[in-house]
């Protein structure tokens, strides 16, 4: 079983690949997962487009189905989440007024954790083609990002990896401040 992960991870099975796109459906449905490690690892080990693919659409994937599982079956454990964490309420109020904007904003910029606007969303009245497509077009940058970053660290290219990552940086501050904002 060691070997078998081992070779999963290292890219050293025919259907590599397969196995990254689950992996990265899995992780991307648990909160605070390291999501941006192993899109930055998956890439890393693959060419640039088919790197991006795996974890644009495994993302994406996890991400919508997160989102189904909230709508009809962990309404209850989401509204849980909700009440713990009060400025929640106040994203899921902006999802109830433009669910497709606030969704879009949240992905961009990373406020709260993926798995988070997943659950708030399935409760809220967003749409899934809206949430859908929001989610899409806002893991984009982000997703770019690290497979860029993977990719470039896989072929010794320093200056862009920390061109990357002062991009990243610039977003997780951004996300820091509004979180703060939205707090008080």
């Amino acid at each position: 079983m060691d070997q078998l992960l081992l070779d999963i991870i290292q890219n050293e099975r025919p259907l590599a690949w397969l196995y990254h796109f689950f992996l990265m459906v899995l992780v991307s449905m648990i909160p605070f997962a390291p999501i941006p490690i192993l899109a930055t690892f998956i890439a890393s080990n693959h060419a640039f487009l088919p790197g991006l693919a795996i974890n644009m659409l495994g993302t994406t994937l996890g991400s919508v189905l997160l989102f189904l599982l909230s709508k009809n079956l962990l309404r209850p454990i989401a509204q849980k989440y909700l009440i713990k964490r009060q400025y929640l309420t106040k994203y899921l109020a902006l999802i109830e007024e433009n669910g497709f904007l606030a969704i879009l904003l949240g992905r961009i910029i990373p406020v709260l954790p993926s798995a988070g606007i997943n659950l708030i969303a399935g409760i809220s009245n967003v749409n899934l083609s809206a949430f859908f497509a929001a989610t899409f077009l806002g893991k984009l940058p982000t997703i770019v990002a690290f497979s860029l970053a993977g990719h470039q660290i896989a072929a010794g290219n320093w200056d862009t990896v920390f061109i990357i990552a002062l991009y990243i940086l610039v977003l997780f501050l951004i996300g820091k401040k509004l979180k703060q904002k939205w707090r008080q």
